[in-house]
């Protein structure tokens, strides 16, 4: 029953990578510290790249004339900066 052998043998390094991948994953996991300040990378990644996103967005859009009233905020910023600077 070669058949039966070969299969029985493909199962069997098939189960084989599994463990060692199953290891690998054990390893990476097993220290707290270390998946919390990878957490605390990731969330502060997302954060990040949400607020990047949104002002280039509203950036876009004020450049197209979509968002009234983005020029005029931005006036106002700009004056009072100047107002604080001239004191």
């Amino acid at each position: 029953m070669p058949a039966e052998d070969t299969f029985e043998k493909e199962g069997l390094e098939h189960l084989a990578r599994i463990e060692t991948e199953l290891e690998e994953i054990k390893d990476r996991t097993a220290n707290s510290k270390r998946s919390f300040i990878n957490g605390m990378w990731q969330g502060a990644g997302a954060i990040v790249g949400s607020i990047a996103a949104i002002i280039l967005l509203g950036w876009g859009l004020s450049l197209l004339g979509l968002v009234p009233g983005v020029g005029e905020i931005a006036n106002s910023l700009h004056s009072l900066v100047d107002q604080v600077r001239s004191r």
